[in-house]
């Protein structure tokens, strides 16, 4: 015997409940429709305008699709590739000063505000203060100690 264990989708003898389609015959139809190869047109529960804007563009492919279920219900995920713009490097001349004290969390060298410290310390002790005059103002179960 043993512990009792919740069955999983492993070890509940209903395995492949889960299939992929990775051929090119995947497409979205309208906004609200998925188009997989044996199952036909499939209505979806969330509109798929950002993965459809990115098809139109040419910016975006769908290399594969997951129809699995899960919890009485099926659920379709798509692995998609996507061309991104290559990232602005940052400027090399660009160059700063950063002073970090205790006072001031940070003071700029460019005369920009400081940045004040948070104060996370004195901000704990008063939440600790108040929580601490609420148990103590607290009776407990056993009316002999009190506790």
């Amino acid at each position: 015997m043993g512990f009792p264990r919740f069955k999983t989708e492993h070890r509940s003898g209903r395995g492949g409940c889960s299939v992929r389609f990775t051929t090119g015959a995947i497409r979205l139809d309208g906004r609200r429709h998925v188009v997989l190869p044996v199952l036909g047109r499939i209505k979806t529960c969330e509109p798929a305008v950002k993965l459809a804007r990115r098809l139109a563009d040419g910016t975006a492919r769908i290399a594969s699709a997951t129809v699995r279920q899960q919890a009485d219900r099926w659920h379709v995920s798509f692995t998609v590739h996507t061309e991104r713009p290559p990232a602005t490097p940052a400027r090399h001349d660009a160059v700063i000063g950063v002073d970090l004290g205790i006072t001031t969390l940070a003071v700029y060298f460019d005369g920009s505000p400081p940045v004040p410290n948070p104060r996370h310390l004195n901000s704990a002790a008063r939440k600790l203060r108040r929580l601490s005059r609420t148990v103590s103002r607290r009776q407990g179960p056993d009316r002999r100690t009190g506790r």
